[in-house]
């Protein structure tokens, strides 16, 4: 079994690091075209280009690795049964599943390394590419700061904007507090709201508190259900920089779900982007399981293309029950655990039940 495994491995991994190179290539030479215009609008240096496409690398290596995973399956197993390798193992005695083990382990190491990576390095990497792109490239000024699981933005030099939550789509901000600060930066108005909503053109708040801070050290304090705000900023350069789950490691993303929860907001959103974050890693092993019953069991005379029409579908599926589970969560449909792990629940049960009736 020894010669057997480094025979299999050797094979696979062959492909798989070919695949990969291919389609981390195609992935950056696409990504690239789409921001060209970015680019030389903006007489971007060259070495600032690097810098963001090198720091984009870890996610969107990430992203292609299940595709190669499920494409070195099908023509290592393929290339196996086409050369009647298969039945002859069987033959031996050697069954399907200690023939694929090999390809099965090394794609759970995978998955629980890219599981950690996730959560760590490649929401770090993706914020420090974000802030290449708008600072270095764009020429924007700085973005928001997470600082104790609350957004931070500077409105202008002498107000601070602080917000608990953001639905960009909505152009509406929960857990809302303004500062605006005086010409020695001491505090002379606060206003705490619920919420701040875009409409007709204006920010206005409701359901808030505002406070004015007198130099005699007396505070007037104000109620109110609903209150224009004028902002010198529009909602794309407000809620442009706001929380995005991909850049935030698995501890700061669990921390603010906590804290939105705590303060009695509907976290749902960031719950399901955590809990498909976590999800998402392991399909690597689902890819081997499904590629293995399709590539013992297609003809044996598919070709290069076959396989990778058969590969493309698989994982153009699962790309969309993937993302409309995640969207489904998003809107509380589902709960978060099932729009994130769903998708996987649903293809490792047609990966084993195939898996588990090959008839080679």
């Amino acid at each position: 079994m020894a010669i057997l495994t480094r025979y299999i491995l050797k094979e696979f991994i062959k492909i798989f690091l070919m695949t990969l190179a291919a389609l981390t290539l195609v992935y950056l030479s696409i990504h690239f075209l789409e921001k060209i215009r970015t680019f030389t609008e903006h007489n971007a240096a060259s070495v600032f280009v690097f810098r963001y496409f090198l720091y984009k690398l870890p996610k969107i290596i990430s992203d292609v690795i299940p595709l190669s995973f499920l494409l070195a399956t099908l023509f290592t197993i393929g290339k196996l049964s086409r050369n009647n390798e298969v039945v002859a193992c069987m033959s031996t005695g050697i069954s399907i599943f200690k023939l694929t083990l090999p390809l099965l382990s090394l794609a759970t190491i995978a998955s629980v390394a890219l599981f950690y990576l996730n959560g760590t390095l490649i929401p770090k990497t993706s914020r420090v590419a974000r802030t290449i792109q708008n600072e270095k490239i764009e020429n924007k000024p700085p973005g928001l700061m997470l600082i104790q699981n609350k957004i931070w933005l500077k409105s202008n030099p002498r107000t601070l904007l602080s917000i608990q939550m953001a639905e960009p789509e909505k152009k509406l901000m929960s857990g809302v507090h303004l500062y605006y600060l005086g010409r020695n930066f001491s505090l002379e108005e606060e206003i705490e709201a619920r919420s701040l909503q875009y409409e007709d053109g204006k920010w206005v708040l409701y359901s808030g508190v505002h406070k004015n801070f007198r130099p005699d050290g007396t505070i007037q304090i104000k109620t109110f259900d609903q209150q224009p705000v004028l902002l010198n900023k529009t909602p794309d350069e407000i809620l442009r920089n706001t929380v995005d789950p991909i850049e935030m490691t698995d501890e700061k993303l669990q921390n603010y779900v906590d804290r939105l929860t705590e303060d009695g907001f509907n976290s749902n959103r960031y719950r399901t982007d955590l809990e498909g974050r976590r999800a998402f890693p392991f399909v690597n092993f689902i890819m081997v399981l499904l590629g293995i019953p399709f590539a013992i069991q297609h003809r044996r005379d598919a070709g290069i293309i076959s396989r990778t029409t058969i590969c493309l579908f698989i994982g153009l599926t699962y790309w969309i029950v993937f993302s409309t589970l995640i969207s489904l969560g998003h809107t509380t449909i589902l709960v978060p655990w099932i729009a994130g792990w769903g998708t996987n629940l649903l293809f490792l049960s047609i990966g084993m039940y195939r898996f588990l009736n090959i008839k080679s």
